[in-house]
């Protein structure tokens, strides 16, 4: 007998029971085509799919120990999680457990006798990629009502700028914090630098608008925020006479001259050093993204290296060490090419994506989803006609809103499904783009930054060993020891080496 769990969750308070209604009953029709028994359920209500932390969701975690189910079914894999680290951090543990996670409404890794699908591994990336994609999109849509805000020119809320306060909306000079910024542009075009302009400030005891201490970083943002002669610049866009002027354009425009020709002035550029791996590696003790750094030994030698930010900007005291930036990139990049376009594993991944994207289930998947979409419209439609009659309350309003929220959701959904519909490539066209990667110099920059975009989500790093997230999120963690770490390194240094130690894989 073929045993599964039940996971639901809703996301937001404004949501009822029967977001979880329809998702049980989705899944009970799945379990009952494919011979699966549902033998417990776990249930999230108004929790969030950004991180792992729901009550539910860590019970199932923990019971999955027991071996007592053989599947989590989820009626989407965005119900599972939506943060792509812990998805595969939570999707290795069950894995370890025995215990696999179905959708029943999309195609992902693993089929419903407990095969894997490597086509379904790479389309659970996509729909994982996609759901970002379409949340950007609504993003958009709120940036839309911000801009309309913003050309009536009102404030949109959050900090505000040094020198002004916000008056119903709108923003006032304060005339003390004014005569300040004044100043730091007048310092700056005698010749004063943002550091002395800095502990000017800070020597008489004046504070930031945070209360904290000035320092130069923000006095050289503060220099060049054309706000101060009244101009808004909000995405594309430049609103004229948004602030009122702090900073007459004539002494602004002197400013930004001495900027410009500091900036030129011999010896004040470095070479732009590119690091691969900037937005994808993440310290494992304290979750902070690892920056790339550059320092000097005493003997004048320079080192790159990814070091742990919260030990750099909140002061943490995080044990990680740092790591080196080219012996590092050079692993991950190693470990891509063998663990993703290992000749041995192209061919069936390339057939079972090219089935993908002909997947004749996608338009049963896609009219399932049509139903529910009209059955939403035709409730909008009710509600908004009792509406037109008069028949109005807060809780009629907070049902419209919960419907329109699900309309959106469902149209999402839809659009996902049909774009993986209409998209199409032949096995030729998958095998040449594959290839190109597989066969790349990995002594060329563009290739291996290619590489680790495409390939490669997340790396997390620990001080005894690392974790490689990629993007086709099915068996997707790679974990390797500190001791595999060594020995991979000195391998490529030295094939006739023995390993080395750790300390030497931390930057000095």
């Amino acid at each position: 007998m073929k045993r599964a769990v039940f996971y639901g969750r809703f996301s937001s308070g404004k949501q009822t029971e029967q977001s979880i209604d329809g998702q049980r009953r989705k899944c009970e029709e799945y379990a009952r085509e494919h011979g699966i028994t549902i033998v417990n359920e776990y249930v999230d209500r108004a929790k969030t799919g950004r991180n792992d932390n729901r009550p539910a969701f860590q019970m199932m975690l923990r019971d999955s120990y027991t071996h007592s189910f053989d599947y989590v079914l989820v009626y989407a894999v965005d119900r599972f999680a939506r943060d792509d680290g812990d998805y595969g951090a939570d999707k290795k543990l069950l894995q370890q457990n025995g215990v696999k996670i179905l959708s029943a409404t999309e195609t992902i890794g693993t089929n419903s006798d407990g095969s894997e699908n490597l086509g379904g591994i790479l389309t659970e990336g996509l729909l994982v990629a996609l759901a970002k994609y379409y949340s950007r999109e609504l993003s958009q849509k709120i940036r839309r009502g911000q801009y309309e805000n913003v050309q009536k020119k009102n404030t949109l809320g959050g900090n505000v700028l040094y020198g002004y306060e916000t008056v119903e909306k709108k923003p006032v000079i304060v005339p003390d914090r004014a005569k300040i910024v004044h100043t730091m542009f007048e310092m700056y075009a005698d010749g004063a630098s943002a550091y002395d302009i800095a502990d000017a400030l800070n020597e008489k005891g004046i504070k930031n608008s945070k209360g904290g201490k000035f320092v130069a970083n923000s006095i050289m943002h503060m220099l060049k925020n054309r706000s101060y002669i009244g101009e808004y610049v909000w995405g594309e866009y430049l609103v004229d006479d948004f602030y009122p002027p702090i900073v007459e354009k004539e002494l602004f425009m002197t400013v930004q001259r001495k900027i410009d020709y500091n900036k030129r002035k011999p010896g004040t550029n470095k070479a732009k050093v590119n690091f691969l791996l900037s937005g994808k590696l993440y310290c494992g003790h304290c979750k902070n993204p690892m920056v790339g750094e550059s320092g000097t030994s005493m003997t004048g030698r320079t080192y790159l290296y990814y070091k742990c930010s919260g030990k750099k900007r909140f002061r943490l005291d995080c044990p990680q060490k740092n790591l080196r930036k080219d012996e590092f990139e050079n692993l991950i990049v190693d470990q891509t090419l063998f663990h993703v376009l290992h000749p041995s594993v192209l061919p069936n991944l390339i057939d079972e994506i090219s089935a993908v994207f002909n997947d004749d289930k996608r338009n049963s998947e896609i009219a399932v989803l049509q139903d529910q979409l009209n059955q939403v419209n035709s409730q909008i439609k009710n509600l908004i006609d009792a509406i037109k009659k008069g028949i109005y309350s807060s809780s009629t309003q907070k049902e419209l809103t919960r419907l329109e929220e699900d309309k959106l959701t469902l149209e999402e959904k839809i659009a996902k499904q049909d774009f993986l519909r209409t998209v199409s490539y032949s096995r030729e066209q998958l095998e040449y783009w594959f290839h190109q990667f597989a066969d790349m110099d990995k002594t060329d920059e563009t290739s291996r930054q290619d590489l680790l975009m495409y390939f490669v989500n997340k790396v997390i790093a620990y001080n005894d060993r690392i974790a490689i997230i990629y993007n086709h999120l099915g068996s997707n963690v790679e974990e390797l020891s500190i001791e595999q770490i060594e020995n991979l390194i000195e391998k490529e240094k030295n094939p006739n080496s023995e390993k080395f130690g750790f300390d030497e894989f931390g930057a000095p």
